[in-house]
């Protein structure tokens, strides 16, 4: 296994992509990471390498997807979107433009994040765009693409969602009761995500998405 490999990462300034960033730091197998960000956030460490782009024209950065791993932590709300074609555009539209240019880039793996009950089929429009763009990023991206489907996630947001607050600390205190087929509805920390992440961008498993109860028994062995 290269022990000099570069890593692209698209959220790197969201709850799972800051720790993926850190983590990706400390991690000796590569020694490159590139993040793509609308704007300098002045990274200090000398590994990184940060590409200031304009998502609605990602093509005109092909040449910073040469890169062995590439990892997608885009994500937002409709409400924080403003609307549901919005909404589509960044957690849609953008992961696939970014597969089908790393797979143009002959990029090794790619690794994204979903969300758990993701489904194309689904009368639920979050989860219906997230099975969508999983879809659409193993049709176009690289042969070894991955999604990964955190259920709520545990971590200190910039942003205060009251919403997502309560929905936490009912997740903390009822977790317990979640078992068998409902164990991977059980909340997930960020960071747990951020090493599955890593841990499969290096396995290259045949398993193509990975549920949170699987996440964080993948985290548990990082």
């Amino acid at each position: 296994m290269s022990k000099h490999k570069t890593a692209l990462v698209f959220g790197a300034t969201g709850l799972v992509g800051s720790k993926l960033v850190d983590l990706l730091i400390e991690d000796e197998r590569y020694s490159k990471i590139r993040v793509a960000n609308r704007s300098s956030k002045n990274y200090e460490d000398s590994k990184i390498q940060e590409v200031l782009v304009d998502f609605n024209h990602l093509e005109e950065y092909a040449d910073s997807f040469n890169a062995d791993d590439v990892f997608i932590c885009l994500g937002t709300t409709i409400k924080k979107a403003g609307s549901k074609p919005a909404f589509e555009k960044v957690d849609l539209d953008y992961p696939t433009e970014i597969a089908r240019l790393a797979k143009q880039n002959q990029v090794s793996q790619l690794v994204h994040i979903s969300a758990i009950g993701a489904n194309s089929k689904s009368s639920n429009f979050y989860t219906k765009t997230k099975g969508k763009a999983e879809e659409a990023v193993w049709k176009v991206g690289p042969e070894n693409s991955y999604a990964v489907r955190p259920s709520m996630l545990f971590g200190n947001r910039e942003e205060f969602r009251l919403g997502e607050k309560i929905g936490i600390a009912l997740m903390k205190t009822l977790g317990f009761l979640m078992v068998g087929p409902a164990k991977k509805y059980k909340g997930i920390y960020d960071e747990e995500v951020a090493q599955a992440m890593i841990f499969i961008a290096n396995a290259t498993p045949k398993q193509k998405a990975f549920n949170s109860d699987e996440l964080k028994a993948i985290a548990t062995n990082f």
